[in-house]
């Protein structure tokens, strides 16, 4: 995966897609995606020959590249919470109206599912 889709991806992150959006974005299973996110995030890496055998291997990253993926979703998300915070602080000290931010925090907590 180059430079330019990792970006794109940790855009639509940032925009708040779901796994499911971004496992198609990349063109995986969400099944798959979330097993390179808990492998990732528990080991940090794959063990050598870890994608050997495995049918349709053109489609799957090698495993840097799975780890990579799972950091850009993990920044994106990140950059996209921290935007989400300023917005509701700034309405919050202008007084705006609460079903605003209350749906903002909402979709705060809906973007790690």
């Amino acid at each position: 995966m180059n430079k330019k889709d990792l970006n794109a991806l940790r855009d639509a992150a940032k925009a708040g897609a779901t796994w499911k959006d971004l496992a198609a974005i990349i063109g995986v299973t969400d099944r798959t995606l979330r097993r390179w996110r808990e492998e990732t995030e528990e080991e940090e890496d794959f063990p050598e020959g870890y994608f050997d055998g495995v049918e349709d291997g053109e489609r799957r990253p090698a495993p840097d590249d799975a780890a990579e993926i799972i950091a850009a979703i993990h920044a994106g998300r990140a950059e996209g919470r921290q935007e989400l915070i300023e917005t509701i602080r700034q309405q919050a000290a202008e007084q705006n109206d609460l079903r605003t931010l209350l749906a903002l925090l909402k979709r705060m907590d809906n973007m790690d599912k």
